[in-house]
């Protein structure tokens, strides 16, 4: 199990150089009705219909986790609707559970931890769901070397009570899942048990207790269990990604029985075809609609091979494989994960390395008709990423991103400056900026105004520069350090670029 989690890198590979932003092109607009006329190629200003995203710099949650955290959730723990994070460490001697409380702006403060240090050994698996009805979401966790899942209750005063063990049989116990499996309205508990070569579940009762342990499946090495209806028929399959550690890893999808039974009872068949195989060592196997086109496909992470796949796969049929990255833009790919990143309504894909060579975290943009965009840079560490969660972290509407460091401790988290933009109804239908990205110079057409405005501030909301000149006249920003900044019109036209 040691392998699963701890991996040596001595790669020496070029980074990849990523520009995230390209140029955009001119766009024409009725500034009566607001609506989207014509697209021509040189597109400068977005429109209210289209948006860009844009990654802040790090920004930091907990300098100081422990030793080498490993798992990452997110949801409201303390009753006030926005979203906060808990972790858990694995170095099987002083492993510990915290939480981050976060104000609603992306600001988090470290509150007393969940469990006590060295209480547990080998935290892998943590979900933020409420179990027993009462004071909100509570917090989840498996303990590999105690083969022990522990339930921590939400006290509803800003703290977990003392933990209580729901399972000490879950033989080397890792990812854990909330899905109702049966169909009673509760939430259940599902647990990938490496050592003991099942993957299991609890039925949960609603009120904090739990069912006797039942099996899925037993089968050598279950890494991590994915759950969905993948056969629409009304209850939860789940997708199965062994970690063979040699050349022989499968995913798998069994279908559960209940609704096929009649009889409100749990039971397993197998698709009599498997996914994939072949694969040395999956990080991740989990359902997904990954094209966009209303139905279930799977994707992978194999931290050995680099693939990085989606799968279109029929009931007891074949798949299709599309790979996504593969080892020369991350050799050791860890997470990977599917997610609308720019509110345009498609999935884009979320990577990150689970070594030091390559980019920490990167992401591919969805072509909105099923396939991605070239890779794009999020972040650059070489801190380590097995664990990642994603959701609206500062109250935005958009999606952030937050992450474990398992080589540096740490907490982070990432801020999606998703940019939405508008014209204001003194600025001309035709108004361009360009170049985007630029070294030296920003050039403007369609300026009505014979003096404009001008003020740029970075991306701490600090002002660079500020100044009036002739619309006809070029912007210099040969002095502004490398970056991202604002750039604001006229206090009614604002959009970002980037100084290179």
């Amino acid at each position: 199990m040691t392998d699963f989690y701890f991996f040596e890198y001595q790669l020496n590979k070029t980074l990849i150089l990523i520009k995230f932003l390209h140029l955009l092109s001119i766009i024409t607009i009725n500034p009566m009705k607001k609506t989207l006329l014509t697209i021509f190629p040189f597109l400068i200003l977005a429109y209210s219909a289209d948006a860009q995203t844009l990654w802040n710099s790090i920004q930091n949650i907990d300098p100081n986790t422990g030793n080498d955290p490993y798992v990452i959730a997110s949801g409201d723990l303390d009753g006030d609707t926005d979203i906060d994070l808990a972790i858990g460490t694995y170095n099987f001697s002083t492993d510990v559970v915290k939480w981050y409380q976060n104000d609603g702006s992306g600001n988090f403060t470290i509150m007393p931890t969940v469990s006590d240090v060295g209480t547990l050994s080998g935290i892998g698996g943590i979900i933020i769901a409420d179990y027993d009805g009462i004071n909100g979401n509570d917090i989840i966790v498996s303990s590999y070397s105690n083969d022990t899942v522990m339930f921590y209750a939400n006290n509803g005063t800003g703290g977990f009570d003392t933990g209580v063990a729901v399972s000490t049989t879950a033989d080397g116990a890792g990812q854990l899942t909330a899905v109702d499996i049966n169909n009673d309205g509760n939430l259940d508990i599902s647990i990938a048990e490496y050592d003991g070569g099942i993957a299991s579940w609890l039925p949960g009762n609603g009120d904090g207790t739990f069912g006797a342990k039942q099996t899925i499946v037993a089968a050598n090495l279950p890494g991590n269990v994915s759950f969905n209806d993948f056969d629409g028929d009304g209850d939860q399959d789940a997708l199965i990604g062994y970690v063979d550690g040699t050349t022989s890893g499968t995913i798998e999808i069994y279908y559960n029985q209940y609704i096929e039974s009649g009889t409100m009872t749990v039971s397993w068949i197998k698709d009599t075809v498997t996914v994939n195989s072949g694969n040395p060592f999956l990080f991740v196997a989990a359902f997904a609609d990954v094209n966009d086109d209303g139905t279930l496909d799977i994707i992978k992470s194999d931290n050995v091979s680099g693939d990085v796949a989606w799968y279109s796969k029929t009931k007891n049929g074949p798949s299709i494989e599309t790979i996504i990255s593969d080892d020369s833009i991350i050799d050791r790919p860890a997470v990977v994960a599917v997610a609308d990143l720019d509110n345009d309504t498609y999935n884009d894909v979320i990577l990150t390395d689970g070594g030091s060579a390559n980019d920490a975290i990167i992401w591919f943009e969805s072509t909105d008709i099923g396939t991605f965009n070239p890779e794009a840079l999020i972040n650059d560490n070489n801190y380590q990423h097995y664990g990642i969660t994603i959701a609206d972290l500062d109250g935005d509407g958009d999606k952030d991103i937050a992450t474990i460091g398992y080589f540096n401790n740490t907490v982070d988290w990432y801020e999606n400056i998703l940019e939405t933009l508008t014209i204001g109804e003194n600025i001309s239908a035709k108004f361009s900026f360009f170049p985007n990205p630029t070294k030296d110079n920003l050039y403007f057409e369609g300026l009505e105004d014979e003096t404009i405005n001008i003020l740029v501030t970075d991306v701490s909301g600090k002002t660079v520069l500020s100044k009036s000149q002739n619309s006809n006249h070029t912007l210099d920003v040969s002095d502004l350090a490398d970056g991202i900044y604002t750039i604001t019109i006229n206090e009614k036209f604002a959009s970002k670029f980037i100084k290179e």
